[in-house]
Parts: structure tokens; C-alpha cells; sequence
């Protein structure tokens, strides 16, 4: 990067800091259930960071001689005394009086009773998906069961509290999908990302994915899904207290986010983006000195990583230490990464500040991991024709126009190409 743009493009690139909720609604239709079960629902759950760029002059690769310690919490939380709201660790997954009864009742059915346990729960989470409302919340087992609503994430916890009642073991595989929907609106991008359940009869020796029998509920499966970390119990309840903490912080309410986090991280206290979210939650308080803390504390299990290397270069420019920020927009132009759907969150995010250059890699690096996903040409191919690099963008907007078979993106992207011929 031009060392004479250096201060007013860093200033103008880190003026937002991203998040990547996973708020996806009315994508389901009841008639996905008309035929034959076979222990495969189509849920998806909700995964969200925080995220932009990259690394630090600070952070090697290697990792520090001592491990550095969770950072102690800063004065302006630690004198605050956390609220009621949060949920304990037992009621995320615990199910009312009424709905034990339910369930032991539904068990009993002759149709069900011969069932093994396993395919009891997916039964059952068969049954309650039928009219069930996909509202973009957040619910623990019993309010998703009373309200038959919430996101992907309350049906992921819907299955783990069932599956718990009936003494199923329940592992979690987070899979990694094409972005279905991302925008940005003020400081948000919206994206998505799913797990899929593996149900087992029981904990057998801790063995996992050998070749004991299972059952797979897999949500919103997809012949381009990626397969990612496995995730347990602990994990995934963590997953839950970061989707809560960060509709906290969506609504301003960063006490309440910092206990949710608090509570995440006694749970997993190696998970990367709640130890992101609380980095920025205390560089929100103007506390850039514990935010840091947390940065250099994360980066020590994962020194890569997009979303906690962009934010603390965010952290870094407010506090005008702007050559370090430089190191990080540097070494994120350089970064290869094998869940690659940041780039494309970060590709929008430098066009909309006109960086088109930027937004070039960004969106190329996406699609050389996704080159399956079509809306990425056509942001390519926008980010080359602002550049004047006419013959590049057509042939991207072909790339596109191939790949998709929607007629409303067909025409978008006609008409984006017959402007450019016209043009050239």
C-alpha cells in the first residue's frame, strides 16, 4: 500500500468494524417434509463473529514461550455487577415440566416405541419442524419449543436439549457454506454458516466419527458445503451465549454482551470469536488496553485469524499507532485461508469504500477457494470495471453468468455485460 494513502485510507477502512451474525428467515417450506423421513432434516443453525482484517507487525508465527493467560476484565466491567438476563449453562438445553411429558409420551407411541433412541430424537425434531416459524432469534430449547420459532441456532439447540433427554450423545460438525445472504447495513455484514448433528446411541469410549452406528441431522445441506471443526457439547453451548452476547452488542447493551461472553468463555476458553467479541466490547468502553489484551491473547491459539487480526488493527488506528495498522492491511492482502467467506464479507466492505484494488483480491481469494458461488464474480467483475479493467470484468461476468441459473441474476448480469460492451 502507497505509503501517502496510508493514513487516509486506514482511517477511512477501519472507520466500521463488521460483524457476521447468521439472521436467516422464511428459507424453509413445509413441503421439504412431504417425503419419506430418513434421518436427514434440513435445519441450519447461526453462527456468528466479528470480523475484518488481518495481522499485526507484532504477531509472528511462532507462538510465545509462556502461554499469556486470560486477560484479567477492564475496570469499566469489572466494577459493574452483571445481569439477571444471562442465562446459566443447565437452562440453555433444559426442558419445562410439561414438555418432559411431551416427549416420554411421544416415545411411548406404537409407531416410535421400537424406534432406537437416536432416531427417536430425529423423530421428534421432525415433528416439531412441521409450521415451525424461522424467526431470526436466538432460543434455548424450551422457548424454541413453546414458541415452535427462532433461528437456525434454536433448532440446533432444540435437537441437542431432546437428544440429552433421551441420553443421545449429541456431536456437532460446523460446516462452512456460500454466503445466502450479506449485506451491510451501518456497521453490520449479514452472512451464513451452519452445523450438522451427529447422534449416537452413547458416549461410546469418546470415540466419535469411527464405526459406530449414528444418525446425521444435517441443516441446510448443500453438495458445496465444506466440512469444518468438530464441535462438543461445551463448544456448542458456547456458540449459543455468542449469538446472545452479540444481539447485546447489536443493541448497544455491552454489559449484558459481557457477561454472555464471560459465560461462553468458562465454557471454551480457546474459542477465537468470543474472545474477538470480548476484545471489542471493551475497546467500545474506549478500554483499548484490555481490548489489546484479549487480541494478543487470541492470537496466541490461532495467529491467522481474519476477524480478531482485523478488529485489533481497528483497535490500533483509533489509538493512532497507524504503522502497525499498515503491517496488518499488508499481511491481510497476503493471507491464504481455507474458510475463505471473510474475504468475500471484506471484498464488499473495501468497495463500498472505493478501495478497488483491495476489493479485487479480496473478492479473487474468495473465489479461489468458492468458485462455485456466482454473486462473487459479479462483485468482481464491479471492483474490475471501476478500475477501468473492461475485458477482465466481461469475462468475469460470463464466469458468472454461467454458474448461475437464476433469470433475475441472469438479467443483472446481462445487463451489467452489454454496458460494458457498450462502453469498451
Amino acid at each position: 500500500m502507497p505509503r501517502k494513502l496510508s493514513q487516509k485510507l486506514l482511517s477511512e477502512y477501519f472507520k466500521k468494524q463488521l460483524f457476521t451474525p447468521l439472521y436467516i428467515t422464511q428459507l424453509f417450506k413445509t413441503s421439504l417434509f412431504n417425503s419419506q423421513f430418513n434421518s436427514k432434516l434440513i435445519l441450519c443453525t447461526g453462527i456468528l463473529s466479528c470480523s475484518l482484517l488481518s495481522a499485526c507487525s507484532s504477531t509472528t508465527s511462532t507462538s510465545p514461550v509462556s502461554p499469556l493467560p486470560m486477560p484479567e476484565t477492564g475496570h469499566y466491567f469489572a466494577k459493574l455487577k452483571a445481569p439477571a438476563s444471562v442465562p446459566s449453562i443447565e437452562s440453555l438445553s433444559a426442558l419445562l415440566p410439561e414438555q418432559e411429558q411431551e416427549l416420554n409420551e411421544f416415545i411411548t407411541r406404537d409407531d416410535i416405541a421400537s424406534l432406537s433412541k437416536r432416531h427417536q430424537v430425529a423423530r421428534f425434531i421432525q415433528d416439531k419442524m412441521v409450521n415451525f416459524n424461522y424467526e431470526g432469534l436466538n432460543y434455548t430449547t424450551s422457548e424454541a419449543w413453546q414458541k415452535r420459532s427462532g433461528n437456525c441456532m434454536a433448532l440446533a439447540m432444540l435437537t441437542f436439549g431432546v437428544a440429552k433427554h433421551l441420553d443421545v450423545k449429541a456431536v456437532f460438525q460446523v460446516v462452512h457454506s456460500a454466503p445466502l445472504l450479506t449485506h451491510i447495513s451501518n456497521d453490520l455484514i449479514v452472512s451464513s454458516d451452519h452445523v450438522r448433528t451427529f447422534l449416537y446411541e452413547s458416549d461410546i469410549a469418546g470415540v466419535y466419527f469411527n464405526n459406530s452406528e449414528f444418525s446425521v441431522i444435517d441443516y441446510f445441506p448443500d453438495r458445496n458445503d465444506r466440512s469444518g471443526a468438530v464441535v462438543f457439547d461445551a463448544e456448542f453451548l458456547a456458540m449459543f451465549y455468542r449469538n446472545l452476547a452479540a444481539d447485546a452488542i447489536l443493541k448497544d447493551q455491552l454489559t449484558l454482551s459481557f457477561a454472555l461472553l464471560e459465560q461462553g468463555l468458562k465454557l471454551a476458553p480457546e474459542y477465537i470469536p468470543l474472545i474477538n467479541m470480548m476484545a471489542v466490547v471493551h475497546r467500545r468502553v474506549n478500554d483499548h488496553a484490555t481490548a489489546e489484551s484479549y487480541y494478543q491473547y487470541g492470537l496466541q491459539f490461532e495467529n491467522n485469524s481474519l476477524t480478531l487480526l482485523s478488529n485489533y488493527g481497528y483497535s490500533l488506528t483509533e489509538e493512532g499507532r497507524l504503522d502497525e495498522a499498515e503491517a496488518i492491511f499488508k499481511q491481510l492482502l497476503s493471507l491464504e485461508n481455507d474458510t475463505p467467506y471473510g474475504w468475500y464479507s471484506m471484498g464488499i466492505e473495501a468497495y463500498s469504500l472505493k478501495d478497488y484494488s483491495t476489493a479485487e483480491t479480496y473478492f479473487q481469494k474468495f473465489i479461489n477457494n468458492s468458485p462455485y458461488y456466482h454473486q462473487a464474480y459479479f462483485e468482481l467483475a464491479k471492483a474490475l470495471s471501476a478500475q477501468g479493467k473492461t475485458l477482465k470484468a466481461e469475462k468475469t461476468l460470463k464466469q458468472a453468468l454461467e454458474l448461475t441459473s437464476m433469470d433475475d441474476s441472469q438479467q443483472k448480469y446481462l445487463a451489467k455485460l452489454n454496458w460494458l460492451k457498450q462502453g469498451s
